[in-house]
């Protein structure tokens, strides 16, 4: 299988070009056909070199792999539990490092959500399912890993804008972007689909050695000893992590830990370092390769930023190599040089021409500062500057020419806004949402942007409570379609008791500002738009035929326009079923016993019911890197401990704890259904314990079960591919709600507890 996945690394780029092409519409002259076909005799040049080289060292990988399992089997008795402990780090250290590279060098992974995470799953629990098979070719994961980065950054930076036209439009009809656009054509199906495959091979195929490694070592001591070593160690790997995005570091820091571990486990064989620490240095030289000198690329906690000049020689900034934002100098003096610019201030101004008097000013989405330094130009006495990502506030401190944040009326706030609206006690004249549009998810685990729950109904009608009683929103939005000015006008409306929104066409980024006070009653004096020229285009958006629906805290989608089943999703989940279905297809002989159907299902269940923690608990506390990462980690915790409870008083039945697991779901159900808890520290308390009680009973089902197994690799490997089918099920979130997540989980335990029952009588 290997093999056969480096083969279509060589044509995918020949692929991409081709499909591009048809895109564009261009001609097939003869020079490209030439082109073509000389880059695909190449390719199949090199795959056959390939296969030789293959060939003929396979006696040596062979007896390479041979040694690997023998090295695990002979490890000393003492130093197994440090060996758990390692491997299990580098297996969910790795694991969130690739999944956060991937994204930040293609958007298209943003997308895909939990893509990352499912290629891993896959490797890993085939990994598991093989650990005491006689060949683990560990030497093969770090080439494989940097084979991965070759071969994504090559196209992503060695093809043009042309050649990958094909790529940068998503195979998505429900779901709109702002950086790319949305089509179904066969060449864009033939090229993402592809790309995706190629990509999820080689991270699945790069985590099975390490899998098949974990899970020999796991065999070789008591079950739940090794499961909650497994546990510290994927503790270790969270943790270790959330300090490396805290310090702001690249994916190379973030990958030599993990390569570290991964080459003492070789260290048996000085081959095999030797190749495995080349491939590392490769890897590492890809990753840390100046792809382009005009752009300064920083590692924020939440994604890639890459900093560069833009108009006039001021900052813009790129997110995945789309552009993000920039950096406007709208002063007197500016805008006096470049008459240009007034339309440009004119849109940042009108709430300030609006309401004039306003003093205490809030601003959701602060970025670099462009709406920070329209406030202080029409002389507001305070400034709440509300921003998520302290990278980007950094850097406009740094280079924003007006230095709105040095200003003394400001202060800086660098947290969820959707949580700072809901929590602080202050109350506002003006409270303006700058554009926030991130592609950034939630968590690996989730598939919830980062600004999902600041456009919800509920989200807009927690900034009208925090305004004074004159107090008005204002909400711009770039229109990518019609029907998202829908939806942000029904939204407003809802949030502000039936009173409609203007609606306000800006002469600058095809951008709308959606404005309404707090009592419902605003009017706009026909004066403003003589003055600045812009329209007034509440009846476009008024049109009832204009359909979209409304986002809530229940259904986040804000880029979806209407809330229908996402049915071209189902295509990129059966590419992913199709490729683990190839790949154990090729182990079929090793594959887990059905007497672990148990596993499976509370693997899939506790997936969702991660899911569903995260994002309550992202809602409740703020959907911050720091509040996500501390509940994975308690997520992880709260399983170690139930381990501990099971080794203690010796717990081997899990009818108890399943029956009680579907019960705290059942009270999270009938919870959910009445609006969640309030934003009050008792009401914080109350939803810590509602979200974790079952995972805690979760816990203690597995790890109950776990103790009386005697294949604890194979019922890890399950459990793994139980969470995998658990992500894919995650998807029905985007029709159902989350809210139906609890239902799933429901079924997936109740059918545990059954399976569990035959399985005990048989």
């Amino acid at each position: 299988m290997t093999r056969q996945t480096l083969y279509l690394c060589l044509f995918l780029p020949i692929v991409i070009t081709v499909c591009s092409q048809f895109l564009n519409k261009s001609a097939f002259t003869i020079k490209f056909a030439a082109q073509v076909g000389l880059a695909s005799l190449v390719s199949f040049v090199g795959c056959i070199a390939i296969y030789r080289v293959i060939k003929l060292f396979e006696p040596q990988l062979k007896n390479t792999s041979e040694s690997q399992a023998r090295f695990i089997d002979e490890l000393p008795v003492q130093w197994v539990p440090w060996a758990i402990l390692a491997s299990s780090f580098a297996s969910l250290a790795l694991e969130l490092a690739i999944i956060r590279w991937q994204g930040t060098v293609w958007e298209i992974f943003a997308f895909y959500k939990n893509f990352g995470l499912l290629s891993c799953f896959a490797g890993l629990g085939l990994g598991y399912s093989l650990a005491r098979r006689d060949r683990i070719p560990m030497f093969l994961s770090i080439p494989l890993l940097a084979m991965q980065a070759l071969v994504l950054m090559a196209i992503r930076y060695g093809m043009s804008s042309s050649q990958l036209s094909s790529l940068m439009t998503i195979p998505i009809r429900e779901q709109l972007s702002m950086a790319l656009n949305s089509s179904t054509d066969a060449p864009h199906l033939i090229a993402v689909y592809l790309f995706l495959g190629v990509a999820m091979l080689l991270t699945a195929l790069a985590f099975v050695p390490i899998g098949q490694v974990c899970g020999r070592l796991l065999e070789r001591t008591a079950p739940l000893r090794a499961y909650g070593l497994n546990l510290i160690g994927s503790i270790l790997g969270t943790l270790a992590m959330m300090v490396l995005s805290m310090m702001w570091t690249p994916p190379t820091i973030w990958l030599i830990p993990c390569f570290a571990v991964l080459l003492i486990l070789q260290i048996f064989d000085r081959r095999a370092m030797v190749v495995s620490s080349f491939s590392a240095l490769i890897a590492i030289a890809i990753l840390n390769w100046p792809v382009s000198f005009l752009f300064e690329k920083i590692y924020s906690p939440y994604q890639l930023l890459e900093r560069g000049l833009g108009y006039h020689g001021l900052t813009m900034i790129r997110a995945a190599g789309h552009y993000y934002q920039r950096i406007n100098d709208l002063s007197d003096k500016a805008v006096a040089a470049y008459p240009d610019r007034v339309p440009i201030r004119d849109y940042y101004e009108l709430p300030y021409l609006i309401y004039p008097k306003a003093r205490q000013v809030a601003i959701v989405g602060a970025g670099t500062g462009n709406d920070v330094a329209a406030a202080l130009r029409s002389s507001v006495a305070h400034v709440d500057a509300i921003e998520i990502d302290p990278a980007i506030v950094e850097i406009g401190a740094t280079y924003h020419p007006e230095k709105p944040y040095y200003d003394q009326r400001v202060k800086c706030i660098i947290n969820d806004a959707r949580t700072f609206l809901r929590s602080t006690k202050n109350s506002y004249d003006l409270i303006v949402y700058g554009l926030l549009d991130s592609h950034t998810l939630l968590s690996h685990a989730s598939s919830v942007r980062l600004d999902s729950f600041v456009y919800t109904a509920e989200g807009i009608r927690d900034a009208r409570n925090r305004l004074t009683d004159e107090g008005i929103v204002s909400l711009s939005f770039c229109m990518i379609s019609s029907e998202i000015g829908r939806k942000i006008y029904l939204m407003m409306k809802d949030a502000f008791d039936g009173s409609p929104p203007l609606c306000i066409r800006a002469d600058y980024d095809h951008s709308v500002i959606f404005l309404q006070s707090k009592k419902g009653n605003l009017h706009l004096d026909p004066k403003i738009l003589e003055q600045t020229g812009f329209s007034d285009v509440t009846a476009d958006f008024a049109n009832p035929n204009l359909i979209a629906d409304v986002s809530t805290d229940d259904w986040p989608f804000f880029y979806m326009p209407r809330r229908v089943y996402p049915v071209t999703y189902v295509w990129m989940l059966a590419l992913v079923l199709f490729l683990s279905l190839i790949l154990f297809w090729n182990f079929i002989g090793e594959r887990p016993r059905l007497s672990h159907a148990s596993y499976f299902f509370m693997g899939a269940g506790f997936m969702l019911v991660e899911t569903k923690a995260i994002t309550e608990l992202g809602l409740m506390f703020g959907n911050t890197w720091v509040v996500i990462g501390i509940v994975i980690l308690a997520v992880l915790i709260m399983a170690y401990l139930a381990n501990l409870a099971v080794m203690k008083f010796g717990l081997r039945r899990i009818s108890a704890p399943l029956m009680l697991l579907i019960l705290s779901l059942v009270a999270g159900v009938v919870v959910a259904k009445a609006g969640g808890m309030p934003a009050t520290p008792v009401g914080q308390l109350m939803a810590v314990v509602v979200l974790t009680i079952p995972i805690f009973f979760s816990g203690i089902a597995f790890s109950s079960l776990l103790a009386g197994s005697g294949d604890i690799s194979g019922a890890l490997a399950m459990n793994l591919l139980g969470a995998m089918c658990g992500g894919l099920m995650e998807y029905n979130s985007m029709y159902f709600g989350f809210q139906f997540l609890y239902w799933i989980a429901i079924a997936l335990y109740g059918a545990a507890l059954i399976s569990n029952i035959f399985i005990r009588k048989a």
